[in-house]
Protein backbone atom coordinates (compact mmCIF):
# COMPACT_ATOMS: atom_id res chain seq x y z
CA UNK A 1 0.00 0.00 0.00
CA UNK A 2 1.52 3.58 -0.78
CA UNK A 3 0.86 6.07 1.31
CA UNK A 4 2.15 9.70 1.90
CA UNK A 5 3.89 10.38 5.58
CA UNK A 6 4.40 13.86 6.28
CA UNK A 7 7.43 14.86 7.23
CA UNK A 8 6.39 16.29 10.52
CA UNK A 9 5.07 12.27 11.27
CA UNK A 10 8.80 11.32 10.68
CA UNK A 11 10.22 13.49 12.79
CA UNK A 12 7.83 12.77 15.48
CA UNK A 13 8.07 8.99 15.20
CA UNK A 14 11.83 9.08 14.82
CA UNK A 15 12.51 10.97 17.79
CA UNK A 16 9.73 11.07 19.89
CA UNK A 17 8.28 7.70 19.56
CA UNK A 18 4.45 7.35 20.00
CA UNK A 19 1.74 6.59 17.53
CA UNK A 20 3.93 8.22 14.77
CA UNK A 21 6.63 5.57 15.47
CA UNK A 22 4.14 2.68 15.02
CA UNK A 23 3.42 3.86 11.43
CA UNK A 24 7.07 4.13 11.03
CA UNK A 25 7.17 0.57 12.15
CA UNK A 26 5.06 -0.81 9.33
CA UNK A 27 7.42 0.57 6.44
CA UNK A 28 8.72 -2.57 7.19
CA UNK A 29 6.39 -5.07 8.98
CA UNK A 30 3.49 -4.24 6.18
CA UNK A 31 5.20 -3.91 3.50
CA UNK A 32 4.02 -0.12 3.23
CA UNK A 33 5.28 1.87 0.54
CA UNK A 34 6.15 5.78 2.02
CA UNK A 35 5.91 8.13 -1.38
CA UNK A 36 8.03 11.15 -1.60
CA UNK A 37 8.58 13.81 -4.70
CA UNK A 38 12.34 15.14 -4.67
CA UNK A 39 10.96 18.50 -2.70
CA UNK A 40 9.51 16.49 0.75
CA UNK A 41 12.18 14.50 0.29
CA UNK A 42 14.82 16.44 0.61
CA UNK A 43 12.76 18.77 3.18
CA UNK A 44 12.97 15.62 5.40
CA UNK A 45 16.25 15.46 5.30
CA UNK A 46 17.03 18.69 5.68
CA UNK A 47 14.98 18.56 9.13
CA UNK A 48 16.05 15.13 10.92
CA UNK A 49 19.64 17.26 10.65
CA UNK A 50 17.86 20.64 12.23
CA UNK A 51 20.34 21.88 14.98
CA UNK A 52 17.05 21.53 17.07
CA UNK A 53 17.20 18.02 17.17
CA UNK A 54 20.85 17.34 18.23
CA UNK A 55 20.11 16.36 21.56
CA UNK A 56 17.14 13.42 20.09
CA UNK A 57 19.77 12.95 17.49
CA UNK A 58 22.68 12.02 19.83
CA UNK A 59 19.72 9.51 21.57
CA UNK A 60 19.43 7.57 18.86
CA UNK A 61 20.93 3.64 18.61
CA UNK A 62 21.57 4.69 14.82
CA UNK A 63 22.42 7.02 12.50
CA UNK A 64 20.05 8.80 10.15
CA UNK A 65 22.38 8.18 7.04
CA UNK A 66 21.94 4.10 7.83
CA UNK A 67 18.08 5.38 8.33
CA UNK A 68 17.66 7.92 5.02
CA UNK A 69 19.61 4.61 2.68
CA UNK A 70 17.36 2.18 4.09
CA UNK A 71 14.48 4.02 3.80
CA UNK A 72 15.41 5.02 0.56
CA UNK A 73 14.93 1.27 -0.49
CA UNK A 74 11.52 0.85 0.98
CA UNK A 75 9.97 4.39 -0.92
CA UNK A 76 9.55 5.34 -4.18
CA UNK A 77 10.96 8.95 -4.79
CA UNK A 78 9.20 10.77 -7.93
CA UNK A 79 10.85 13.67 -9.72
CA UNK A 80 9.81 17.22 -8.93
CA UNK A 81 6.85 17.87 -10.55
CA UNK A 82 6.99 21.22 -13.10
CA UNK A 83 3.54 23.00 -11.63
CA UNK A 84 2.48 22.18 -7.91
CA UNK A 85 -1.16 22.82 -7.46
CA UNK A 86 -2.15 25.95 -5.09
CA UNK A 87 -4.91 24.24 -2.79
CA UNK A 88 -3.74 25.05 0.84
CA UNK A 89 -4.18 28.45 0.33
CA UNK A 90 -2.28 28.96 4.65
CA UNK A 91 0.82 27.20 3.46
CA UNK A 92 1.96 26.62 0.12
CA UNK A 93 4.26 24.23 1.27
CA UNK A 94 1.35 21.63 2.29
CA UNK A 95 0.52 21.00 -1.82
CA UNK A 96 3.92 19.41 -2.17
CA UNK A 97 2.49 16.61 0.04
CA UNK A 98 -1.02 16.88 -2.10
CA UNK A 99 0.90 16.89 -5.36
CA UNK A 100 2.81 13.63 -3.86
CA UNK A 101 -0.18 11.61 -2.99
CA UNK A 102 -1.21 12.24 -6.30
CA UNK A 103 1.70 11.39 -8.45
CA UNK A 104 2.36 7.67 -6.22
CA UNK A 105 -1.33 6.80 -6.44
CA UNK A 106 -1.75 6.49 -2.87
CA UNK A 107 -4.28 5.49 -0.39
CA UNK A 108 -3.82 7.91 2.42
CA UNK A 109 -1.61 11.36 3.59
CA UNK A 110 -0.49 10.32 7.29
CA UNK A 111 -0.22 13.50 9.11
CA UNK A 112 -0.36 15.81 11.96
CA UNK A 113 -0.94 19.17 10.09
CA UNK A 114 -3.76 21.11 10.70
CA UNK A 115 -3.87 22.59 7.69
CA UNK A 116 -4.11 19.05 5.58
CA UNK A 117 -6.08 17.61 8.52
CA UNK A 118 -8.80 20.41 7.83
CA UNK A 119 -8.95 18.74 4.13
CA UNK A 120 -9.88 15.32 4.90
CA UNK A 121 -10.17 13.78 1.85
CA UNK A 122 -8.55 14.70 -1.49
CA UNK A 123 -9.55 13.27 -4.56
CA UNK A 124 -9.77 9.50 -3.48
CA UNK A 125 -7.26 10.11 -0.85
CA UNK A 126 -7.60 9.78 2.59
CA UNK A 127 -5.56 12.56 4.78
CA UNK A 128 -5.47 10.72 8.32
CA UNK A 129 -3.98 11.38 11.49
CA UNK A 130 -1.39 8.73 12.51
CA UNK A 131 -3.70 7.20 15.03
CA UNK A 132 -6.97 7.51 12.60
CA UNK A 133 -4.52 5.50 10.32
CA UNK A 134 -3.28 3.09 12.69
CA UNK A 135 -7.02 2.35 13.57
CA UNK A 136 -8.12 1.82 10.03
CA UNK A 137 -5.52 -0.17 9.83
CA UNK A 138 -6.45 -3.07 12.18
Amino acid sequence: MRVVIDTNVFISGIYFGGEPRKVLDLIQEKGITPCFILSTFIEFKRLLYHKKFDKQRGLLSFSIDDFLNKLKSYSLIFPQPSKIPKIIKEDLADNHILTCALIGRVSFIITGNKHLLKVRRFQDIFILTPREFLKKLK
